[in-house]
Order: structure tokens, then sequence, then C-alpha cells
């Protein structure tokens, strides 16, 4: 895992992206969701999404069939969102901030980018 203090932290609504590494091959991060809180559903073309559950927990909804799936994670829970352009929503119902490391195997410097681009 990429040290978070060698992230660029950028800001949003919810909490925080720390943005690490991004290259063709992979890009690396943190997102930090405040408690009770979520991010608007999204997908990712470009890289297989891989995520690992580092402080509190939080819920991953993967709309690999049309209700979706609900998976919890827990600290040091790891899931991958495959294949890659699957529909999902990370989601913090809980109390406690929640801290999600994610490494993205794929070119998605385009998406990364916009996210940098976003600080005020």
């Amino acid at each position: 895992m990429q040290d978070i203090s060698k992230c660029q932290k950028v800001p949003i609504d919810q909490g925080a992206f720390y943005l690490g590494e991004s290259t063709k091959e992979k890009s690396v991060g943190y997102l930090e969701l405040k408690p009770n809180t979520s991010l608007m559903l999204h997908n990712r073309l470009g890289g297989i999404e891989n995520l690992t559950q580092v402080k509190g927990s939080c819920v991953m909804i993967v709309f690999d069939k049309p209700e979706g799936t609900n998976h919890k994670l827990e600290e040091g829970d790891k899931l991958s969102i495959e294949p890659e352009g699957v529909w999902h929503i990370h989601v913090n119902p809980f109390d406690e901030q929640s801290l999600t490391y994610w490494h993205f195997e794929g070119d998605i410097r385009k998406i990364i980018e916009s996210i940098r681009k976003s600080v005020k």
C-alpha cells in the first residue's frame, strides 16, 4: 500500500480522495468517507478496482445483478470489482469514519486527472 502521507488529498463533501501513483498500468489511493455518507453510483472503465478496508467499515453495493449485491468490508477485508465497468456505490452507513485503499489495474489516468482538477 502506498503511504497515505505521500498522496494528494482532494477534499469532497463526503470525505476525501487521497491520490497516489497513477500510471498506464495502475493507479492507487484512498477513499475516506465521513459517517453516514456515500458516493454516487459510478463505474470505472479502464481498470479493475481492487479495494482493501483500512479503517472502520463500509458497504460496497455492486450491481453485478439488477438489485445489486451488498459487500460489507471490515478492516483488512478485500474486494475486487470485476469486470471493469461494473456499476457500484461506496457507502459508509456507520457512525465512524471509513478509509478504503484502492488499487486499479489498468489505465484510469483521465479519471484521476479529473479528480485532481476538482480541487478548489
